[in-house]
């Protein structure tokens, strides 16, 4: 075996030990700031309030793409689907609306195009 460390022997009462002491950080004398002089040298050191900043944010609307899809493609169809949207300049989302949107053109199917119109709208 290797060396046995010494043990710490916290047996003994007949000391105790103030860890603020020890520490260093005593409340006693402690400076207190005015809260309004502080605020004043934040402001003109370039440090601004964030009191406010909640009231001032924007929200986002929320996003009507909540549902999951997950496809199984050819292992270069999703790279096609993905470079055709860069060229569209839209994320992926408008581009799979936008080819089931051309898909039901070509098939003609009024139904599903009405249905369509519906959930986009």
């Amino acid at each position: 075996m290797g060396k046995q460390r010494a043990a710490l022997d916290f047996t003994s009462d007949s000391e105790t030990v103030d860890i603020e002491e020890l520490a260093g950080k005593s409340r006693k004398g402690k400076n207190v700031v005015d809260p309004e002089t502080l605020q004043r040298v934040a402001e003109q050191s370039g440090f601004p309030s964030r009191e406010n900043v909640r009231k001032t944010l924007r929200r986002r609307k929320k996003s009507p793409y909540t549902m999951q899809l997950g496809l199984k493609v050819r292992p270069a169809m999703r790279e096609l689907f993905q470079e055709m949207g860069a060229h569209l300049d839209v994320y992926d989302h408008t581009t799979f609306e936008r080819a089931v949107l051309a898909l039901i053109e070509k098939e003609g199917t009024t139904e599903q195009k009405k249905t369509y119109e519906d959930i986009v709208t």
